[in-house]
């Protein structure tokens, strides 16, 4: 609780000055990224800010409908990559994206059995945390099945921030600078913004609704980029509403890095971190094949493979000169793999590290 000159600020007034104190933070960040033309800045500069507000005690949240609705911009925003060849792309790459799915589900949950086995993270915590799904998905799955929910949730947000900072870095290494300037108050066709809201409701709901892990950010992105790649709809979305979309999410992902969180999984950090960094290692690995075989460039190539956090990867790619319908069609082909064994796989191998051992 806050308290200035002696008087307790109610928690009305303290949230105002939380949310407040956030956003000038964040702007303050987006600013200096932009600056030093760093990729992802509208997504990077509310993460950044939401980490250090999460760490020192931040108690606000984006509320979950104001989260949803974030989410359906992104994956609007997303579709805008479909051009009306992109879906003849993934056809075309559909072998390597399958093998390249199988092995980043065969890596990350191998690698969590292994550690569930020699006992490094209570019961299956280890499976649920590597596991390359939906955040929020693997978090619910772990409570249900043995795992600890609030390493799981670290783990997870954790490789997504590591994922995110390697991406950028590779980015800067590689001289893949964001692309020009935008007018911000430009706001283009007004009925096209609106059908492209409205659209972004709908297809919001109807993921919602269907209780698909990360259906809020599925479908509009799947049903956009199919309406996009058609022809039959341009969507349009204004640079301001895109930076709204991005810093939501951005502060979703840091606020959840809470002081007591790091505090009680403090212990166990190193093993996280070096198995989370290996795991980003043996993904790199696999971009290398990946373009050697299909003759992308090697950071396009990262892009696709990087294992979970696909609308951060996304929103990376989206303002870096990439091949983003590649790297759309990777994450897209995974994601779907996931959504579909990688929960199945996860229960099997967690009953397998929780079941009674035979005596002798």
């Amino acid at each position: 609780m806050f308290r200035r000159y002696g008087h307790e600020i109610s928690p009305e007034l303290s949230r105002h000055l939380q949310w407040g104190g956030l956003a000038v933070a964040s702007l303050m960040a987006v600013t200096v990224l932009l600056a030093v033309q760093a990729p992802a800045a509208l997504l990077m500069g509310p993460l950044a800010a939401g980490v250090a507000f999460g760490l020192n005690g931040a108690t606000i949240r984006p509320a979950p409908i104001v989260f949803a609705g974030a989410q359906a911009l992104v994956g609007c925003l997303i579709a805008l990559s479909a051009t009306p060849g992109f879906y003849a792309g993934v056809v075309a790459h559909l072998p390597v994206y399958v093998v390249l799915g199988g092995a980043t589900l065969a890596v990350t949950l191998g690698i969590g059995w292994f550690m569930a086995l020699r006992g490094w993270l209570p019961g299956a915590t280890a499976i649920w945390g590597l596991a390359p799904g939906a955040s929020t998905a693997m978090v619910l799955m772990a409570d249900a099945f043995g795992g600890n929910r609030r390493l799981v949730a670290m783990m997870q947000y954790l490789r997504v921030l590591m994922v995110a900072l390697v991406a950028i870095g590779l980015a800067q290494i590689k001289g893949a600078h964001p692309h020009a300037d935008v007018d911000w108050l430009a706001f283009g066709d007004p009925g096209m913004v609106l059908a492209t809201l409205a659209f972004a409701a709908v297809a919001g709901l109807i993921g919602r609704v269907s209780k698909m892990p990360a259906g809020v950010f599925l479908v509009p992105m799947l049903l956009g980029s199919a309406l996009q790649a058609s022809g039959l709809v341009q969507l349009k979305l204004p640079q301001l509403v895109s930076a709204v979309a991005y810093a939501v999410v951005g502060w979703s992902i840091g606020l959840g890095f809470t002081r007591a969180a790091v505090i009680y999984s403090a212990r166990m950090l190193p093993r996280i971190v070096a198995v989370q960094v290996a795991v980003l290692v043996i993904c790199g690995f696999l971009a290398i094949g990946v373009a050697a075989v299909t003759g992308v460039d090697l950071f396009s190539a990262y892009l696709a493979t990087s294992p979970g956090g696909t609308d951060t990867i996304l929103i990376i790619a989206s303002s870096t000169p990439v091949d983003l319908p590649f790297i759309l069609g990777g994450q897209l082909v995974r994601f779907l793999m996931v959504l579909a064994l990688g929960p199945i796989l996860a229960r099997m191998l967690a009953r397998h590290v929780l079941s009674p051992k035979p005596a002798g």
